[in-house]
């Protein structure tokens, strides 16, 4: 009864702990202006990731806004927690601890029993909200194995004091009075629940025990009469060898039980060839072969290659007795093809000084807490990269509005002090221009703004030989004025998953800039290719160069030139970067003063 309680009540906890993940990855989604960013997405990837979770929300202020799956809990929808007398003392509990509290089982607004984890989030150490996680009961009896185990012995029971009326209520369907019966408890504190593991029957362990008694005692009467008749040793010898024998049968069922019933996959296997000699049922679960499968197989086989050579260097030193045990992460191919994260242990089974001929490995299957903690790495990612462009641009914002407004103050103030009307209409003229620039550059911003707020980008496949004739077609005017040659060497085959207003944007961009900066000494020439090896688009021109070396770190900048040419403003090479870089590509370019520049487009 208690490894049965032992395994459930570790069931439960890491139920909790997989909630805890999802919570704190929620709560990471919020900015620090208190903006949840894409809640839909990543409550999705959340509650799909994670069975033992029915539903996640956001909970601003103590009211519900934000709830995914939205249809089945919408209803939810506006619920004030903090001013609800059922609800408020479970959540002020989790504000005053700051740490993710169970409230529940209770009844819930869009229907049912379930039970809410809720993590308070403070920004600048001001309360903003939750981040909750909703269980259903029945999700939680089910993941937790309760229904797994044998009910024809023991049956359980779950278990809380209500906060409010301060009596422990009964939450599974079998309420009858239990006290006089013989139960083991376990405590889960996250959730001040209790779990009651009780026998069916009154005098279930009494009887057990006596059976086992008499049929021991019987056995070692039968056992002692035989071996004092055949052996005629002397008594003192006899109880030795009955006591060490028994030793011996204790420890072997001991071992078989636990082999067999332990929540870990365990597996013999030997120490010089790496053959699996024996595997039980969570081994094979784990990895998704059979015991006759994993016993014809050793763990190279089924090892990721890259975590192999690893593994052995340690088995290595397990053998030449450096180690006694040595502990790992490391990745095993299931048999279904997908990769399965493991924590393994690995400990040799021999005395210190000897060889061993074998080892025992134990594994636990940790697959789903590494998916959560990439979850979370590309969370914390993703807010970083958003940050750092955030501030980027705030600072191109600052800089290109101040330049115009300082310009609009001062012909203002010449404005006033103007004394004749040629004055006064050549100041307005001026204001005109300056007020026509500040447009431009407004324009140039809203679409710097829709490039990167654009996370949704239709992606296609598109012929890119087909769109660098497009190109070729719209800047036709000019390739006939200025004699410009163009060699396309992309095969017509090469398609790109890409958004096709980017990919038109972008190869506009780089061969008008190959035509307008054409050198005057020579006629331009433009070759376009591709690599198919590395898949990368070369736009190649022998028109004037750029001195890397000087200008090199703020080629793609914002409003940035490096000629005297009067079609420049410096807005084309910053837009293709912020595109490229959108759909996950990378841009680079290679130049030479004088003998013209090539750009280098990697596609994702």
């Amino acid at each position: 009864m208690s490894n049965i309680l032992s395994v459930v009540r570790q069931n439960f906890e890491q139920i909790l702990k997989n909630s805890y993940v999802t919570t704190l990855t929620l709560a990471m989604s919020v900015t620090d202006d208190g903006k949840p960013e894409n809640f839909e997405r990543i409550a999705a990837q959340l509650v799909d990731s994670n069975a033992s979770i029915d539903a996640v929300q956001l909970v601003p202020d103590g009211v519900i806004k934000y709830v995914y799956p939205f249809d089945e809990n919408k209803a939810a929808i506006g619920f004030d927690i903090l001013n609800s007398p059922e609800v408020r003392p479970e959540a002020l509990k989790s504000i005053e601890s700051r740490l993710i509290y169970f409230a529940g089982p209770l009844k819930l607004r869009q229907g049912g029993i379930g039970v809410v984890g809720r993590l308070p989030i403070f920004k600048e150490n001001r309360f903003w909200g939750f981040s909750a996680v909703i269980i259903r009961l029945e999700t939680l009896i089910n993941v937790s194995g309760i229904k797994s185990i044998d009910d024809s012995k023991y049956y359980f029971q779950f278990s809380k004091v209500n906060p409010i009326t301060h009596k422990e209520e009964f939450f599974l369907s079998n309420k009858k009075e239990f006290l006089q019966q013989y139960y083991q408890t376990a405590l889960i504190p996250d959730g001040d629940w209790k779990l009651y593991l009780i026998a069916r029957e009154k005098n279930a362990v009494f009887n057990q025990i006596l059976t086992s008694g008499i049929l021991g005692l019987f056995l070692s009467v039968i056992s002692a009469l035989w071996v004092v008749s055949i052996m005629k040793k002397p008594a003192v010898l006899q109880k030795k060898v009955h006591q060490q024998a028994k030793k011996i049968h204790d420890s072997e069922v001991e071992f078989k039980t636990l082999f067999e019933q332990a929540p870990l996959g365990i597996a013999k296997v030997d120490s010089v060839t790496g053959d699996f000699v024996a595997v039980n049922s969570e081994f094979c679960r784990i990895v998704g072969y059979t015991k006759e499968e994993l016993t014809s197989y050793n763990f190279q086989k089924i090892t990721h290659p890259d975590d192999l050579e690893e593994n052995i260097n340690w088995l290595h030193k397990l053998l030449d007795g450096s180690l006694r045990e040595f502990g790992m992460e490391k990745r095993y191919l299931h048999k279904s093809g997908r990769t399965v994260w493991v924590n393994l242990i690995v400990s040799k089974l021999s005395k210190s000084k000897e060889t061993p001929s074998s080892h025992i490995a134990i594994i636990e299957d940790i697959t789903e807490k590494k998916r959560a903690e990439q979850e979370l790495k590309q969370s914390f990612e993703l807010v970083s990269d958003q940050n750092k462009r955030l501030l980027n641009f705030s600072y191109i914002v600052s800089h290109n509005l101040r330049s115009h407004t300082s310009n609009i103050q001062t012909i203002s103030d010449f404005l006033e002090e103007a004394e004749t009307k040629e004055e006064r209409d050549e100041m307005i003229d001026l204001l005109k221009k300056v007020s026509s620039s500040l447009n431009e550059t407004m324009s140039n911003l809203n679409e710097v703004v829709s490039i990167r707020t654009n996370i949704n980008l239709s992606i296609e496949t598109l012929n890119l030989c087909e769109y660098i004739q497009k190109a070729q077609l719209i800047l036709n005017q000019q390739i006939v004025k200025h004699e410009v040659k163009i060699v396309n060497l992309v095969p017509k085959s090469i398609t790109v998953q890409y958004n096709a207003a980017y990919l038109e944007s972008i190869l506009f961009n780089l061969i008008s800039n190959a035509i307008r900066y054409s050198h005057k000494d020579r006629k331009p020439e433009i070759i376009i290719s591709f690599d198919e090896e590395i898949r990368s688009l070369k736009i190649k021109d022998n028109g004037i160069g750029i001195d890397l070396n000087k200008n090199g770190e703020k080629l793609f900048g914002m409003y940035k030139t490096f000629n005297n040419n009067p079609d420049s403003k410096g807005i084309g090479l910053f837009l293709v970067k912020n595109q490229v870089d959108a759909m996950g590509g990378t841009i680079k370019a290679e130049s030479k003063l004088g003998e013209g520049t090539a750009f280098i487009i990697h596609f994702k």
